[in-house]
């Protein structure tokens, strides 16, 4: 399997696997994010998109917005941040995603972050297995509410 950025003739599987990967949140075309997540070409600007392949096929996804990126949402400015994991639903479970979250952990450390730090919702328990697997840690006091309906948890993972 290879992490890499994605082609632009990859943003129509990106697309194709976040909105598989978030049905269960209920969310359906027309919705903001739903179609935010779909923007794979928007969101190139200001934030590196990856994919997780094996040979020609997408099995997933994770953004990556730097510093400075208007993608960022919960990062102080010594933490990196990720956003939209996702998998492929006929994959998961075959270590796509501790791959993808493997990669942004050696980016993080990499770049000197001292902390990396996500958000995610409550429907979304698989994720959470994986980043508790993945040495996150939920930070309760810095959960943040995107709608009156809607409190996105923070995970973080401190980096030695």
């Amino acid at each position: 399997m290879e992490i890499r950025v994605a082609r632009k003739d990859e943003y129509g599987d990106v697309a194709d696997i976040l909105a598989a990967a978030y049905a269960p949140s209920g969310l359906r075309p027309g919705d903001d994010y739903y179609e935010e997540l779909r923007d794979v070409a928007g969101r190139v600007h200001g934030a590196e998109v990856w994919v997780a392949v094996v040979g020609s096929a997408v099995l997933g996804t994770v953004t990556w917005p730097p510093p400075g990126s208007p993608h960022r949402e919960v990062a102080a400015d010594d933490e990196a941040e990720f956003r939209m994991l996702a998998v492929d639903p006929a994959v998961q479970g075959r270590g796509v995603g501790r791959a993808l979250l493997d990669a942004v952990v050696d980016r993080a450390r990499s770049e000197g972050f001292r902390r990396v730090v996500l958000s995610t919702a409550d429907w979304s328990t698989r994720a959470h297995r994986l980043y508790d697997e993945g040495g996150f840690v939920h930070l309760p006091q810095r959960d943040w509410p995107v709608y009156p309906h809607l409190v996105l948890r923070v995970y973080a993972r401190e980096l030695d």
